[in-house]
């Protein structure tokens, strides 16, 4: 008796996955007819390279691409003193693109890399024909990356080095971003601009700072994914084309916004600034240990035409710097004013220096029954009046208490 598998090989059925020739795929646009670029070879097989260099003298937006003149105070809010030693030739530029949200599936098919070198800017693509050539990208990017280099990203802590981290963990090798310095320049980004622009976003920064205008090239992010999930089952990268350019522009816009940000640190009062980024870029200073410095940024600023709040907020960091290098007298010039404004923080910064600084247990009352008339007015908020009545209260007894004993 005839078996089954002897039945079906007479009819020319084949058993089993042996011989079996892959699917064809529509390969009339490879990627290498639309982006250009070579086949870099790997231990571990081929990696498809695009590379491209941008002369000094070349326009990105409104200036020429160049590393900043100073970046100290870079250094410092990322604490991390390594990064004002490197030279710019040090500097990588780094910025993915991926396959979208999948998890501990996500690739990074294309990764987009710039770095400063003698005479301009030089940028590398590496990106993924078929996801079998993923572990020859990554060694690619393994000869590229030193241990001298400092990273510098936009939102890379959060995506692009956890996403990269997983992909060579997932292929058992040895990752090279592993303790580099790092500027994500995103955060810096929301804090000296939250006030100020609509919106934090690279694309968004470009056109509002840097004077940058990109092409009808471009594809918007959230296409990205299915851009390149649709190249993988058609084999046409004509659409690729886009992709390439908006990873191309993240890479060139990062080190034109590091020239920014390290140029606005450097001398906030050199260019004419919108008073919220001056107000951020001082607070950043108190941050950083340059009170001086942040004094003399909130002073200029309040020269400025400023709405009532900004106002507000200005004259009471300035009171408060003042007050911490012991300059009572420039402080109470300020929170007279602020108290005269209704300011209640202002009457009880004013009453804790006459009770305890001047020894005036009678002036800081008086100064504390202003608070808490201040408080119990109609227009002051409920939160406010929750915040302020018993720390009022409290002072208030005391002061009583301590007048008391000098009576008696």
């Amino acid at each position: 008796m005839t078996s089954l598998s002897d039945r079906l090989k007479a009819l020319g059925v084949q058993l089993g996955a042996k011989n079996l020739q892959p699917a064809p795929r529509r390969v009339e646009f490879p990627i290498e007819s639309v982006v250009g670029g070579e086949a870099q070879q790997t231990e571990f097989g081929e990696a498809f390279l695009v590379e491209r260099f941008i002369p000094a003298d070349e326009l990105h937006g409104a200036k020429t691409l160049r590393f900043p003149a100073a970046i100290d105070k870079l250094a410092i809010w990322a604490a991390d003193n390594r990064v004002a030693l490197f030279p710019p030739e040090r500097f990588l530029f780094l910025d993915t693109e991926s396959t979208g949200l999948w998890g501990s599936g996500t690739l990074a098919f294309l990764v987009g890399l710039g770095r400063f070198e003698g005479g301009g800017f030089r940028q590398k693509q590496y990106f993924l024909r078929e996801p079998i050539e993923e572990r020859a990208m990554l060694e690619a990017l393994n000869r590229l990356v030193s241990p001298e280099d400092a990273l510098v990203t936009f939102n890379g802590k959060s995506f692009d080095l956890p996403l990269l981290h997983s992909r060579y963990l997932t292929n058992g090798a040895q990752q090279p971003f592993r303790g580099l310095p790092h500027l994500d320049l995103l955060h810096l980004a929301r804090r000296l601009w939250k006030d100020f622009l609509p919106s934090r976003a690279l694309g968004d920064l470009e056109v509002q700072l840097l004077g940058i205008r990109r092409s009808q090239e471009d594809i918007p992010g959230w296409m990205i994914p299915q851009i390149y999930i649709d190249y993988l089952h058609t084999g046409d990268a004509r659409p690729l084309a886009g992709v390439f350019y908006h990873n191309s522009m993240d890479v060139l816009s990062m080190a034109s916004l590091l020239n920014y940000l390290a140029s606005k640190l450097a001398a906030p009062l050199d260019e004419a600034a919108h008073h919220s980024e001056l107000y951020a870029i001082g607070r950043l200073y108190v941050d950083l240990g340059f009170a001086e410095d942040a004094i003399q940024i909130f002073r200029s600023t309040l020269s400025m035409d400023l709405p009532k709040d900004v106002h507000y907020r200005l004259v009471e960091s300035l009171g408060y710097l003042f007050r911490r290098r012991g300059d009572y007298e420039a402080a109470l010039q300020l929170w007279e004013q602020a108290a005269a404004e209704g300011q209640v923080y202002a009457h009880v910064e004013i009453a804790k220096y006459y009770e305890h600084r001047a020894r005036d247990y009678t002036a800081a009352l008086r100064y504390t029954h202003n608070a808490i008339e201040v408080i119990e007015a109609a227009r002051t908020p409920g939160y406010e009046r929750a915040y302020w009545q018993p720390l009022l209260e409290h002072r208030l007894a005391r002061l009583e208490r301590k007048l008391a004993n000098c009576r008696d």
